[in-house]
């Protein structure tokens, strides 16, 4: 054996943003299953939980500013995020070198908790499958002068216990035109404007609200933060830069990896997120929740095809405009007690390709996830088994 007296290592992320999305809003998660999924992440280095905290379904945030959104919205007695609690999982990251990333989506994914205001529309329209992609509908009406006023409190309440944060996502995915136009205030309020009802005037309604909730967040933070939003129609290459600053904006992608829209938005200057669903949504190939078959983007994704989804080659010549990436675990069909399974090992297989973009494919790095697979199960994850053991005691015979 020899023993080695002076080491250099010289190692450091080819992406800055290396995360994880945890939808808390669809099921509830506790506080624990929280941090120990930062735990592991900051085993392997990733470097964000994105906490997607409210949506239609639910509003299990506390909000002291407005506790009725709270008090209506909560799945149940306990099934609530405090204000500590929240302090205490931002510490908690903070002291594993995890940034906590809230997001408030809106203005579409909002409904629960909203019941005693009149600054929703649709909200549990029926049939739901004409308005909205799942039930319950429900998105905030832009024509209400009160609506900024409750984003600038839920922002605010937001801003002190994410204290740490350097960013924000604001959201802005599957907005229903069709939800909008259902509604008579916002006919008037368009028709007020001297818009008429096509799909280019919605987007000035939408410009109209995201220029106005983008203020409240400013203040609500005290600084002009990078504001993130998923990738929609206001955000197609074609005419994004009439709606959004690239300065201002990061764009986080979520449609497929080969999707124009990439290199478009690329083209045109803005920074992006890669968190294409076709290799990064965890909650993908389990069966269908509402009817039968499978879920909308089955098939299931292996940690293969999470390993081999490179953004340098989605981004081309554009490389330095991309932050990074993010697998996200949306919940309906998840809670605490199969989080471990949903996200691990396949987040280690996103770590290391964010962390050093391989030249090389998964078939390298298969060993090395069932070591780190042994590694995780040791902390206390439960991680899902990706071959049997007697591969892991017997390196090189479990080939195809």
């Amino acid at each position: 054996m020899q023993m080695v007296r002076d080491v250099k290592v010289t190692d450091k992320p080819v992406y800055p943003y290396r995360g994880l999305l945890l939808d808390t809003a669809r099921n509830f998660y506790t506080v624990e299953s929280i941090k120990n999924t930062i735990d592991a992440m900051a085993s392997v280095k990733l470097n964000t939980f994105h906490w997607h905290i409210t949506d239609s379904q639910s509003f299990p945030f506390e909000s002291s500013r407005r506790p009725q959104l709270t008090k209506l919205g909560k799945l149940g007695a306990n099934k609530v995020y405090t204000k500590e609690a929240i302090r205490d999982v931002v510490r908690f990251g903070l002291e594993r070198g995890v940034r906590v990333l809230p997001e408030f989506d809106a203005p579409a994914h909002v409904g629960e908790g909203w019941q005693d205001t009149d600054l929703t529309v649709c909200f549990k329209a029926e049939p739901w499958q004409k308005i909205c992609v799942e039930p319950p509908c429900g998105q905030l009406n832009p024509a209400k002068d009160e609506l900024y006023d409750y984003l600038q409190d839920i922002y605010t309440d937001m801003a002190e216990v994410f204290e740490t944060t350097d960013m924000f996502h604001m959201g802005g995915d599957e907005v229903s035109e069709k939800c909008w136009n259902s509604s008579e205030s916002i006919q008037n309020f368009m028709v007020q404007n001297r818009w008429d009802l096509s799909s280019e005037s919605f987007l000035k309604l939408w410009k109209y609200f995201q220029k106005k909730a983008e203020a409240k967040a400013y203040k609500a933070f005290g600084k002009k933060l990078p504001l993130i939003l998923w990738t929609s129609t206001l955000t197609n290459y074609k005419h994004i830069d009439q709606y959004l600053d690239k300065d201002d904006y990061i764009i986080q992608v979520w449609t497929t990896g080969l999707d124009p829209q990439i290199q478009g938005l690329l083209g045109k200057g803005y920074r992006l997120i890669i968190s294409n669903y076709d290799a990064l949504y965890f909650d993908c190939g389990f069966g269908a929740w509402v009817g039968s078959g499978n879920n909308w983007c089955s098939p299931f994704i292996g940690w293969q095809k999470v390993y081999d989804n490179s953004p340098a080659v989605m981004a081309l010549q554009y490389k330095d405009q991309i932050l990074g990436g993010e697998a996200a675990l949306w919940s309906e069909q998840s809670d605490s007690w199969t989080l471990d399974t949903r996200m691990w090992p396949r987040a280690a297989a996103l770590a290391e390709r964010l962390w050093a973009e391989p030249a090389t494919t998964w078939h390298d790095a298969e060993y090395r996830m069932l070591h780190v697979r042994e590694r995780l199960v040791r902390m206390g994850i439960q991680a899902d088994s990706i071959q049997p053991e007697w591969c892991y005691q017997n390196e090189g015979y479990c080939y195809r």
